[in-house]
């Protein structure tokens, strides 16, 4: 029998795609899934605690043992519909944002495009998404405030009254010209993946060749309508990790490198067997 190789993942609707034929078995694979937010992931990662794991890109730049799965990725190129910044106002209001502490690489995003396209100094709040009502939870004395995940996708679709929304996607590619790569599968040094890096992209090409069924299973789970789910895991969200894709986590470094949040790289460091 095969060492499990212990496979770290979130429970978002964006990731179902490229993980749901290893969950059901429908691939042959010699993974142990655990899902957990995506900021904690990168720590059980960098602590050994997982071999490999679908973590922010911020988490992956300055990481020079990582290697990144070939060809996979959570992506946009355009809007995506689940990072999103709701406002009481214009986005240049921005005094004070709420922001959704399970992904340091969201925030990052923001800070671009708050700080580096729109010139503002905002304060940032770290704050935990509670399902209930966001005005007196999340929202509650701050300007704005960035959700992710299935919560941003609902109010992307749905958003409290008085609040605008933007798609912080859609605001990177317009700058940029460039797609806004979330995820990467990252792998500690040392783990061999052998017959799994197959296995990875089997799972892919199932997910993509069965996304009305992933839309089906996202809409129980969410509580969105199927349309809005299928959209998503469609339209909005890619999986590749292309040329375009490269020249944008390079592009997301240099400009974090501007506001003194990491080091700029030239290159990534790719998996080969």
């Amino acid at each position: 029998m095969n060492t499990l190789l212990r496979l770290g993942t979130v429970s978002f609707l964006n990731s179902k795609p490229l993980t749901y034929a290893i969950e059901e078995n429908i691939i042959e694979n010699d993974y142990e899934l655990v899902a957990t937010p995506p900021a904690e992931l990168s720590v059980k990662l960098y602590e050994r605690e997982l071999d490999l794991a679908l973590i922010p890109v911020a988490e992956l730049l300055g990481r020079k043992s990582y290697a990144v799965v070939p060809d996979i990725s959570i992506s946009s190129c355009g809007k995506v519909d689940s990072v999103i910044l709701l406002s009481k106002g214009d986005i240049g209001s921005m005094g004070k944002v709420a922001v959704d502490k399970r992904s340091q690489s969201s925030t990052a995003l923001l800070r671009i495009i708050l700080e580096m396209f729109n010139k503002l100094s905002p304060v940032y709040e770290p704050r935990k998404y509670e399902t209930s009502n966001l005005s007196e939870g999340f929202l509650n004395g701050v300007d704005g405030g960035m959700l992710i995940g299935d919560a941003g996708l609902k109010y992307m679709y749905n958003p409290p009254e008085g609040y605008r929304v933007y798609d912080l996607g859609e605001i990177w590619t317009e700058h940029t010209g460039l797609p806004f790569v979330y995820a990467v599968f990252a792998v500690n040094e040392g783990v061999a993946l052998g017959r799994n890096l197959e296995a990875l992209s089997g799972s892919k090409a199932y997910g993509l060749s069965n996304l009305r069924k992933i839309a089906t299973i996202g809409s129980r789970e969410t509580g969105l309508s199927e349309e809005i789910c299928y959209t998503y895991v469609s339209q909005r969200i890619k999986y590749d990790l292309g040329e375009a894709g490269v020249k944008g986590i390079i592009k997301y470094s240099e400009l974090l490198s501007e506001l003194g949040l990491c080091d700029k790289i030239t290159d990534l460091n790719i998996y080969s067997t």
